[in-house]
This record gives structure tokens, C-alpha cells and sequence, in this order.
């Protein structure tokens, strides 16, 4: 695991019951932190987050809380999604989070290019916080979010397709089941939106093969 994420992991002694017997184990727990984020006018907010990409969170929100408008798109991306791939790539992307594997308590996201090359991972209790560190990221690297895929481990309510949306992503794999909102919202805005990754399939909710 990377130095960097040694102070997201802290131990305790617990209790598990386990198949009739109440035994005695130290286990990994993900730790969580607090940071202060300055607004516009002098207003401040404080976030509760895992203690990584803190800078990446902080770009994230202050982009999340006054964005642009985005363009209206009357068509889905250009290029047709390579399915075989994405599927490949998710299956890594789901042995990625070493802090999920330890805790079983973050949610983990990705921004990957248009050949399915991973950019950049990151990883957090929340699963806004996770889509802001990577759009926090996009910002700070100067990355045309327009031209990446997301992929996130959690559901998929309106909410986060609208944050997706705000910041220019078009493009979006979630492994778990978006809601019937965020689909429709994602046809209506020629978003491409895949989910519920189980085993060698997937569920395609909105892209040009809907049409």
C-alpha cells in the first residue's frame, strides 16, 4: 500500500461472531478526517473524508459548488464504447482499492482515457467526496473531462450524474445500479451510462445503442 494512504487505515480490537463462537481479533478500520474548505463571499463548509487527495477534494468542491453551465449535447460521443474492454479494465479496477480490501469501508473511483488507461484513482468514505476528488483532479491536471470515462464503485443516484454532467463527463461506468432518474436524466443529456457489473456482463442504461 502506498505511504500515503497509512494514516486512512487504523486498528481496534473487536468481537466476531462466527459460526456460533464470539471470538477475539484485531481489525482494519478506515479512518476519517475533516477539512475546512473556504467558499466564495467568506463562507466556509467542513467535509467529513478519508485523509487522501486532500488537495484533489478541495479543487472538487469548490468547482462542485459554482460550475459552469455545460453545453447542451444533441448526440452521444463519437466513438462507439469498446464493451470488451471497459469489462476487462472494471474487473482491475475492482482489485484496485487496497482500502477497500482492508476496511470494506470506502468507495473508489477512477478517470480513465479513451483507450481505457487508468488516470488516476482515489478513494473515500463518500461517494460525492470520491467523484469530487476526481473531478478535483481533472481541474488541477488540466485534463479535458469531456474526453475520460468515470468509473465509480457506488450507486448511481441523479445527484451524482448531474455532478458528473456539471463538470463536462460524458462518460460513465458505475458498478453498482443507477436509479431511474439518473438514467433518464442521461438520455436526455447523451450521456453514455453502464452499470451493475457482475461477473462477465453488464447493464447499458443510456448510450447510442439505445437508439
Amino acid at each position: 500500500m502506498h505511504d500515503a494512504y497509512k494514516d486512512s487505515i487504523g486498528s481496534l480490537l473487536i468481537k466476531r461472531y462466527d459460526q456460533g463462537q464470539i471470538l477475539s481479533l484485531t481489525d482494519s478500520l478506515g479512518r476519517e478526517t475533516s477539512i475546512m474548505v473556504e467558499l466564495s463571499e467568506g463562507r466556509q463548509i467542513t467535509v467529513a473524508c478519508t485523509p487522501i487527495h486532500l488537495e484533489e477534494l478541495k479543487a472538487g468542491i469548490l468547482y462542485s459548488q459554482s460550475p459552469p453551465l455545460p453545453m447542451q449535447s444533441s448526440a452521444f460521443p463519437d466513438e462507439a464504447p469498446d464493451y470488451a474492454k471497459i469489462l476487462e479494465e472494471q474487473k482491475k479496477f475492482s482489485s484496485r482499492s487496497d482500502l477497500f480490501i482492508k476496511t470494506g469501508s470506502v468507495h473508489s473511483g477512477q478517470l480513465m482515457d479513451l483507450d481505457y488507461t487508468p488516470i488516476f484513482f482515489t478513494e473515500d468514505m463518500g461517494r460525492h467526496n470520491v467523484l469530487d476528488k476526481l473531478i478535483g483532479y481533472g481541474l488541477l491536471h488540466q485534463i479535458d473531462l469531456s474526453q475520460v470515462w468515470l468509473m465509480i464503485s457506488s450507486r448511481m443516484p441523479m445527484e451524482l450524474v448531474v455532478k458528473a454532467h456539471m463538470a463536462g463527463i460524458r462518460r460513465i461506468g458505475c458498478i453498482s445500479a443507477p436509479t431511474r432518474e439518473a438514467v433518464e436524466f442521461a438520455r436526455e443529456q447523451k450521456i453514455i451510462l453502464l452499470g451493475m457489473f457482475r461477473g462477465a456482463r453488464f447493464n447499458i442504461y443510456s448510450s447510442s445503442d439505445m437508439e
